[in-house]
């Protein structure tokens, strides 16, 4: 992270610091895939390369979400980190840590949108870089918390509408969801150090972005699919198992949990989304 909230991060190529992280992530993934919610464990004869690969190590940390990434997937990663800022945001300022907020408020701005508008004049959906902007502005100039609050939500609805303009298949859904969690490893590989937070930036973007795969979890989980939903299942057991390494937007004392339990949980939801063609 830089000092200032409206320069954006540079980001270096980077690699999982052992190989236990990949023998764990790994590991679990093939012991317990499938089984939340009475869905059935996967077909181990799918592409084995992409989840090994992923277990192997991160991808130059934000920019990673969409790297080689169809147009559809990657517009929808991008879109989870923008909604993963502003989950980080939005629960620091309901802390009381308006100045925290506005930081993290700012990340999509300087660190993602440009690389979506493009994408949203292709596909017909309003561009939201102003409402960004006014809610830094409102969180800033201090402005009351219902008007704050109406800032969260006009950008949040501006999500939710381009996802729908992206018309992507629950397969594409899916494969952003993954990547969305990978990116939130990387960011938690960088915060957390032997137990203990030692970047509370890049904790609080995994935590956040781990928020925003959740979310777009229930969606899939409520899929009149029921395959679709059975994997929304899977995503949402697996989020839900991460609350020791990821006990909240400001955590304090200890951190029970590691990197390695963010590569399992991908790499079980990755293996769960092979069902759905």
């Amino acid at each position: 992270m830089t000092d200032s909230p409206n320069a954006p991060r540079r980001v270096e190529p980077r690699r999982w610091t052992t190989l236990t992280l990949a023998g764990t992530a790994v590991g679990l993934a093939v012991a317990g895939t499938g089984h939340a919610a009475g869905f059935d464990p996967v077909d181990m004869t799918g592409p084995e390369t992409l989840w090994l690969a992923q277990s192997e190590g991160g991808e130059a940390g934000e920019s990673g979400a969409a790297a080689d990434a169809e147009p559809e997937v990657a517009l929808l990663a991008r879109l989870g980190l923008i909604e993963g800022h502003l989950r980080t945001s939005q629960a620091l300022y309901q802390a009381g840590d308006a100045d925290m907020a506005a930081t993290h408020a700012a990340h999509p701005r300087a660190e993602v949108y440009e690389e979506i508008e493009h994408e949203l004049e292709e596909i017909g959906a309003d561009q939201f870089e102003a409402e960004l902007e006014a809610l830094s502005e409102a969180i800033e100039g201090g402005k009351d918390s219902t008007a704050v609050g109406d800032a969260y939500d006009m950008v949040f609805a501006r999500i939710d509408a381009a996802r729908g303009a992206a018309k992507a298949s629950d397969k594409e859904a899916l494969e952003a969801l993954v990547r969305l969690v990978r990116t939130a490893g990387d960011e938690y590989d960088h915060g957390v150090k032997d137990g203990a937070v030692d970047e509370l930036p890049e904790y609080q973007d995994a935590w956040g972005f781990i928020q925003a795969a959740r979310r777009q979890a229930e969606a899939l989980a409520a899929s009149d699919n029921e395959t679709v939903a059975g994997v929304g299942a899977v995503a949402i057991a697996e989020l839900d198992g991460l609350a020791d390494a990821l006990p909240g937007v400001q955590p304090e004392g200890g951190i029970k949990g590691d990197t390695g339990m963010l590569l399992a949980a991908a790499a079980k939801i990755e293996l769960a989304a092979y069902k759905v063609k």
